[in-house]
C-alpha cells in the first residue's frame, strides 16, 4: 500500500492527532504563562519581606550619587540621610489610595519634598498621605492644609523606591499625577537622586504631619497562579489522550462487528396491517 493510500485511510486519525497536539501546545503555553506570573509574584514577595525591615544603612551604600542608576533589587531598603527640606519645591501627588488598616481605600494626596544634602544634591522624600479637602471653593482639588516640613536640619530614615512612569494631565500648580523623579527634577536648580524615599521617621519631628503610607502588599495571590498552571498541564494531557481514547473505541467497535456470525440475516421490521385494508380480512 502506498504512502498516499495510508494517509487517505488514516486521515481522520491524523487530523485528530494534529488537533490534539495544537490544543496541548496552547495549554502548555498558557501553563507556562501562569507559572511565570507565579514566579514573579513570589520573587516580589520575597524581595519585599527581605528588604522592608532590613536595618538602615547610609544612602551612599545603595546609591553612589544623583547620577547612579537605582537597582530594583534595593526596593524598600531603609537608608539614613540628613539635610534640609526645600519646602518651596513641595509637590502633591494626586489620586493616591490609603487604607490605614481599614477595608476600603480612600483616595487623597501624597506630599513629596526634596531634601537638600550637604553635597548640593537632593533626595526626593515622600513624607506621607493627606486626605482630600472638605472646605473652600474647590474642596476636591487639594487638601485643606499641607503641613510644612521641619525648617531646621533633619536626620531621616526612608525606604527607597524607584521612579514611577510619567503621567500627564491638566493639573493644578504644584500637583503631579505620579512620582516621576526626572520630571520633578526638571524645574530644580540642583540634581535629584534617581530614586525617591518613603519617610519612615525624621528627627526632629513636627506636628501635624502627613499620615504614614500603607505598607506594601506581600501576599500577591501567587498560589492561584500555580493552581492554574497545573490545570493547564492537566488539560494538555487530556487533549493528547483524547485521540487514544477514540482509537480504542473504534477498535472495540470493529471487534464487536467482526464477532457477529455472517449467516445471521438482519432482522427486518414487521409489516404493520392497516385495519381498513379489505384484502387482509
Amino acid at each position: 500500500m502506498s504512502g498516499l493510500a495510508v494517509l487517505r485511510r488514516h486521515r481522520a486519525s491524523i487530523g485528530l492527532w494534529l488537533l490534539a497536539v495544537v490544543f496541548a501546545v496552547a495549554c502548555v503555553s498558557l501553563g507556562r504563562w501562569q507559572l511565570n506570573r507565579f514566579q514573579d509574584k513570589r520573587d516580589r514577595a520575597q524581595l519585599v519581606s527581605g528588604n522592608y525591615d532590613a536595618s538602615p544603612v547610609p544612602l551612599a551604600e545603595l546609591l553612589a550619587g544623583p547620577g547612579a542608576a537605582f537597582d530594583p533589587r534595593q526596593q524598600w531598603r531603609q537608608v539614613r540621610v540628613s539635610g534640609r527640606y526645600d519646602a518651596s519645591a513641595t509637590h502633591l501627588v494626586r489620586n493616591r489610595p490609603r487604607t490605614g488598616g481599614g477595608a476600603d481605600a480612600v483616595f487623597g494626596y501624597e506630599v513629596v519634598v526634596p531634601l537638600r544634602l550637604d553635597d548640593g544634591s537632593a533626595l526626593l522624600v515622600d513624607r506621607g498621605w493627606l486626605p482630600s479637602g472638605n472646605s473652600g471653593r474647590t474642596p476636591g482639588q487639594a487638601p485643606d492644609d499641607v503641613p510644612e516640613p521641619p525648617t531646621e536640619r533633619v536626620e531621616i530614615v526612608v525606604r527607597l523606591k524607584g521612579s514611577e512612569p510619567t503621567r500627564t494631565g491638566d493639573l493644578p500648580e504644584r500637583q503631579v499625577a505620579s512620582i516621576a523623579v526626572a520630571d520633578l527634577a526638571a524645574g530644580l536648580p540642583y540634581p535629584l537622586y534617581r530614586a525617591y524615599g518613603v519617610l519612615v521617621r525624621e528627627s526632629p519631628a513636627v506636628t501635624p504631619s502627613p499620615a504614614p503610607l500603607d505598607p506594601p502588599v506581600i501576599d500577591g495571590g501567587e498560589g492561584i497562579n500555580a493552581s492554574y498552571a497545573a490545570q493547564w498541564v492537566l488539560f494538555a494531557a487530556l487533549g493528547l489522550g483524547f485521540p487514544v481514547w477514540v482509537a480504542r473505541r473504534r477498535r472495540t467497535a470493529e471487534v464487536e462487528r467482526s464477532s457477529q456470525p455472517a449467516d445471521v440475516p438482519a432482522l427486518q421490521p414487521a409489516r404493520r396491517r392497516r385495519i381498513w385494508d379489505a384484502d387482509d380480512e
